[in-house]
């Protein structure tokens, strides 16, 4: 009986320690891809980092554990959120002022230049029909000149 019980706490001593072994394997794994990943590929860290958290916001509403995890994410996402309205309406309206800023310039601008090529093309209708008009004279004064 005696040979029994200690083979079978030699087959549970035997297990634990597989059971240790295999799990400072798996770890020593993950730690050096972590390392691997952060030193010399952080792209690819940011791109998973951003899947896991990603699907831990998405699946926090199953699981009262991951709402707690996911609390932290989930209030630096709404400041975020609110950070990014703001700057698109500070944008916005910096961009309406400098376009009605613009658009008051180019009036003011435009009517200028039209008021001048009013005035340029009242001056030369105005020139124009003298010139036919002191031209039409000429022609009757000849016109006249042969009748006679």
């Amino acid at each position: 009986m005696n040979e029994v019980m200690t083979a079978g706490w030699d087959l549970l001593h035997g297990l634990l320690v597989s059971a240790w072994a295999l799990l400072v394997a798996v770890s020593t794994w993950g730690w050096d891809l972590l390392c691997h990943l952060h030193t010399d590929a952080p792209r690819l860290e940011g791109l998973l980092i951003g899947v896991l958290l990603a699907w831990l916001l998405l699946r926090r509403d199953r699981h009262p554990v991951l709402r707690v995890l996911s609390s932290p994410l989930k209030l630096i996402v709404d400041i975020l959120d609110l950070a990014w309205d703001q700057a698109v309406e500070v944008v916005s309206d910096v961009l309406g002022t400098i376009k009605g800023w613009v658009n008051k310039a180019w009036n003011t601008v435009w009517g200028t230049v039209t008021g001048t090529l009013s005035w340029v093309k009242a001056k030369l209708t105005g020139g124009y029909n003298w010139l036919i008009g002191l031209l039409k004279g000429l022609k009757d004064k000849l016109s006249k000149g042969k009748e006679k």
